[in-house]
């Protein structure tokens, strides 16, 4: 099989583990595979060292002539069998690209923010000549039936991202000390971008229905954590001095491994990257909102899953968990124990190696 798998791996090392992991375990089971990202990375290096080829072209437009004529050549020159497209902007080229040829293309999408209603969603993840797409979590593809019923059914595939909790074993957590909480203090802690569909202000509205001086310390940290806004709702807290905002930083997974609880308040996600990686972590969880980031939790195993934006629900769920803190490292052991039952990452190459084989043997 020959195959071109057209992503973006600019995000950083953590944020692209499993999908390097999928990309030296396909070559591994003997696909002869091309990679097309950006510009070079440390990620990039690493997989040239692999033994993988990788091309550089940056796609920042919806259609772009030179993006396609470049794609096109490409699928000519290299026998391409298999376009494997990850973001949007690339679909949309690798679409109009591929015309003509024989060629099929597979999408994938991770969140649920598909709809109907955008005309973008028709020339990309919904246009008729997308032969496969894979959604990242069960949540994901429902979403995707309920936009286009009649022309996604059967084309749609659930494939969850590999992780290994062996990847985050060398991470060194935080002190106590450096994030100014007191030994008996119980920390709480998110990871994400701060914007709107993350929930963070539900988080912040929750802290202020809790006990009054339970020592429940919030360690929040990713893009837009140390906001102007968001300071001035935690200043209407009565937890007001129990928060540590963070913004972006290169070492997130350090604040995860500090916390007693890993909570994501989400209104909408698709799966979750910052929920997976506190599994790898052993931390339990409490989760929030629609889509695939219920399918993390296995109730009152691991964690709870309570509706979205309740801070009621969340209030009483943090401390809930405060009063039993001797059940936490029994969910948190669950929590990895399901990431390597569940989320392993030869399990995905091995569903995508058979997605793969299965069109090449229909063309």
């Amino acid at each position: 099989m020959k195959i071109l798998s057209i992503t973006n791996l600019t995000h950083g090392y953590t944020a692209s583990l499993p999908e390097r992991s999928l990309y030296k375990g396909l070559v591994a089971k003997g696909i002869d595979l091309i990679v097309m990202t950006h510009y070079p990375t440390p990620e990039t290096k690493e997989l040239e060292s692999a033994g993988i080829k990788v091309i550089y072209l940056k796609i920042t437009r919806k259609f772009d002539l030179n993006v396609i004529r470049t794609l096109r050549k490409i699928i000519r020159e290299e026998k391409i069998e298999i376009l494997h497209i990850t973001f949007g902007k690339a679909l949309t080229n690798g679409l109009i690209a591929r015309r003509g040829l024989n060629c099929k293309i597979v999408a994938y999408l991770g969140s649920i923010s598909l709809h109907w209603h955008d005309p973008f969603s028709w020339v990309s993840y919904l246009n008729r000549r997308v032969d496969k797409l894979i959604c990242l979590s069960n949540g994901v593809e429902e979403h995707v039936l309920r936009q286009a019923p009649n022309r996604m059914k059967g084309k749609t595939i659930r494939i969850y991202k590999g992780y290994e909790p062996s990847w985050f074993s060398n991470i060194i957590p935080v002190s106590r000390e450096k994030l100014g909480i007191p030994a008996d203090g119980f920390i709480v802690c998110c990871v994400a971008n701060a914007r709107r569909g993350k929930g963070i202000p539900w988080l912040v509205k929750a802290s202020d229905l809790l006990p009054e001086n339970l020592p429940v310390y919030f360690v929040m940290t990713g893009p837009n954590m140390d906001s102007e806004p968001l300071k001035r709702l935690i200043e209407k807290s009565r937890y007001r001095n129990n928060f540590r905002t963070f913004g972006f930083t290169n070492d997130v997974l350090s604040y995860t491994a500090a916390c007693d609880l890993y909570v994501q308040p989400s209104v909408t996600e698709g799966l979750g990257r910052s929920v997976i990686e506190a599994m790898c972590l052993a931390k339990p969880l409490l989760v929030s909102g629609i889509g695939g980031i219920g399918e993390l939790v296995d109730e009152g195993v691991n964690g709870f899953h309570v509706e979205a934006a309740s801070p009621e629900a969340l209030a009483e769920k943090i401390k809930y968990f405060y009063e039993n803190r001797n059940l936490l490292p029994e969910m948190g052991l669950r929590s990895r124990q399901r990431v390597e039952t569940s989320f392993n990452s030869s399990l995905v190459v091995e569903n995508t190696y058979n997605l793969f084989r299965s069109m090449v043997s229909v063309q």
